[in-house]
């Protein structure tokens, strides 16, 4: 309990006041639990003693009549104000996570599954929040209509009959609980099982296309089935555990009340005790038994927040590797950028993808790059978008080294459109302005014509409000990559990197789309990773790459005066061009 407080103190404190009205609330709430007890008792003795009138029966109605609409009252604002609270615990703690997600870089997503990361902040922040919202309904609550039957016990009544009766309470729950807590390592290895399910689940809705093309949908369904199965499996071990669990705090509740009864039957034989104090004091025995279970439940859900806590703290707790310093620098433009002996290996490979790799880009220029699949042409330019640390050698923009400037400045220098193609499911228009929101609609025409997708919204339903499908669904290949050219260029950036962006379109419509950019993109950077050689062949330089190193440089016609990669693949493809 103490270890969920401390992780959510600082909500506690921003909302103090809140909970200090919940606080008076529980302690009216179990004050007015007890008094019918006392009430009825009080009735009893004043019937059997013969001194009932018709003024003290009406005052006994209608104290009896008050109370349950008093609590009533009471508990409608506690509900509505803990519900509220518990709602606003889970927002800021969501806004918070997914704040903390996206300040995190690509070696942590390498490390985390989407589905790992989507269970812990929908099925372990549910845990938090539902045990911080119950906590102190059950702590003080339940705790409260305890400590204070026994004292109405104890000191109006019977202390001895109390202390027989009660006393095997704080001992046994005690124990009981001990034994719950063996159970914790089980059900953090249940919130792992079900981040696997999840996962599972995910992996195959975004890969269903090619499951279908692959009549592969049984095999998927069974593997799903035993992720599935092997949640349901986890879960019903916790359960079981629970059912033979949970009767043993009834059986303590039991034995204090048969103790109760015949320890007081005793007393009334003894005259030590009237029959309505008895009554009384049983009827306080019985509510006693609601808060026993529904502290046992408190602590079962205090038992899984703690996991859910820690699991939720662990994401918490990651620092990006690639993060600004406190004095990093601004930066919108630039002169020239420098790649120095670098050498790139991402964290959980064996082997650097690319080695050694010098060159300079200068402002205003066209860099074409080649090499066979697999050489690191993805890997070198995606150095400039700061998602890893350089291996070793450094990469300098205008002299210094480019962890000097701030992340986001770096990544607003840079247009990038990658192979595989993200699209949401949002209307196009929205999809285009993700790289720009506030693009105006002249630089909003302007990139739907440069990347030559204008032919394709007569074909689409409505036009620039068509709905993009789940992952681009609706579009062609071609679409999507137009659509994600637009992307880049409606931000009209600094450097435009297509990384091997055109492979999907036709060679006219890729002549067109290189065509418009010699004329809009003028003056500024644009670095093309392409397989057909047409769409480098007027870059200003020409870097291959092969194996992870720069194996020839040049123009395209000083290319095809060396011997090499680059003169025998250009022989090829226009070979079976013809």
């Amino acid at each position: 309990m103490k270890h969920i407080f401390s992780k959510i103190g600082w909500f506690v404190k921003e909302n103090w006041k809140t909970y200090v009205v919940l606080f008076l609330l529980l302690i009216a709430i179990s004050l007015i639990s007890l008094a019918p007890a006392y009430v009825l008792g009080l009735s009893i003795d004043t019937i059997v003693s013969g001194g009932l009138t018709k003024e003290s029966l009406l005052m006994l109605v209608f104290g009896l009549g008050m109370l349950p609409l008093a609590r009533y009252f009471l508990s409608f604002i506690y509900n509505h104000l803990s519900q509220k609270t518990a709602q606003t615990l889970t927002f800021q703690m969501r806004k918070r996570y997914l704040s903390h997600l996206f300040d995190m870089d690509s070696q942590f997503y390498e490390k985390y599954d989407k589905g790992d990361l989507i269970a812990r902040i929908t099925a372990d922040l549910d845990a938090i929040a539902q045990a911080a919202s119950s906590m102190l309904e059950g702590i003080i609550f339940n705790v409260g209509v305890i400590i204070f039957a026994i004292t109405v016990m104890s000191l109006t009544i019977s202390w001895e009959l109390t202390l027989i009766s009660v006393s095997i309470m704080p001992i046994a729950l005690t124990i009981l609980n001990s034994i719950r807590n063996k159970k914790r390592k089980y059900i953090k290895k249940h919130r792992e099982i079900y981040a696997d399910m999840t996962e599972k689940v995910l992996e195959s809705v975004e890969g269903q296309k090619a499951i279908r093309a692959y009549v592969q949908e049984d095999n998927d369904l069974e593997k799903q089935y035993q992720a599935i199965n092997n949640d349901i499996e986890s879960w019903r071990y916790i359960v079981k555990f629970e059912n033979w669990f949970n009767p043993l705090f009834e059986v303590v509740y039991g034995i204090a009340y048969i103790l109760a009864f015949a320890f007081g039957i005793y007393y009334i034989m003894q005259q030590q005790m009237t029959l309505g104090g008895l009554i009384t004091f049983v009827s306080y025995i019985g509510m006693l038994y609601g808060p026993i279970i529904s502290i046992s439940n408190i602590f079962a859900q205090i038992n899984n927040a703690t996991i859910s806590v820690d699991r939720l703290d662990e994401i918490m707790q990651q620092q990006p590797i690639v993060h600004d310093e406190m004095d990093s620098k601004p930066i919108v433009t630039f002169e020239s950028i420098e790649f120095k002996d670098v050498t790139f290996k991402y964290p959980f490979d064996k082997q650097p993808v690319i080695k050694q790799i010098t060159f300079t880009i200068h402002h205003g220029q066209t860099i074409g790059i080649v090499g066979p699949t697999g050489a690191g042409k993805s890997t070198l330019i995606r150095q400039l978008l700061r998602e890893f640390n350089v291996t070793d050698g450094q990469v300098f923009v205008d002299g210094l080294p480019i962890g000097t400037y701030k992340i986001e400045d770096i990544r607003n220098l840079v247009g990038y459109v990658p192979q595989s193609h993200m699209l949401f499911r949002r209307s196009v228009e929205d999809n285009i302005l993700i790289g720009n929101p506030k693009a105006s609609n002249q630089a909003f025409d302007r990139a739907v014509k440069i990347a030559d997708f204008e032919k394709d919204l007569i074909y689409l339903q409505n036009d620039l409000q068509t709905m993009v499908g789940e992952a681009g669904a609706t579009l062609s290949g071609g679409q999507k990559q137009r659509l994600s050219i637009a992307r880049a260029l409606v931000k009209d950036p600094q450097i435009l990197i297509l990384d091997d962006s055109l492979s999907a379109v036709d060679a006219k419509t890729e002549d067109t789309i290189i065509e418009h950019l010699k004329d809009f993109r003028k003056g500024k950077t644009n670095i093309i990773v392409a397989h057909r050689f047409s769409a480098v062949r007027d870059a200003d330089m020409i870097y291959v790459l092969e194996n992870g190193r720069i194996t020839q440089k040049g123009t395209h016609h000083d290319l095809l005066r060396q011997e090499g990669w680059y003169k025998m693949q250009y022989i090829q493809q226009m070979t079976m061009s013809r």
